[in-house]
């Protein structure tokens, strides 16, 4: 491009056109950690499902139905 046509102004400008200026670029940084965060609440949340009392009441109550399933047919053979 010859001189006499270059914008004086286009290094001053340059900064608009960055990628960190970008709406994708805001959106995507607007909530940091949150995924980080929802998946640990996941795992928080079915770590408390399993070890609830009540589940655990019902896990022993299956594994003695399984131990007693078990006994009846090693008693049969």
């Amino acid at each position: 491009m010859p001189q006499r046509f270059r914008d004086p102004w286009a290094a001053r400008e340059a900064w608009r056109k960055h990628p960190v200026f970008t709406n994708r670029f805001y959106i995507r940084n607007m909530f940091p950690g949150l995924g980080l965060g929802a998946a640990a609440f996941g795992i928080y949340l079915a770590v408390d499902m399993l070890t609830h009392p009540s589940n655990i009441d019902k896990i022993k109550e299956d594994a003695h139905r399984q131990l007693a399933n078990q006994g009846a047919i090693l008693k049969g053979h």
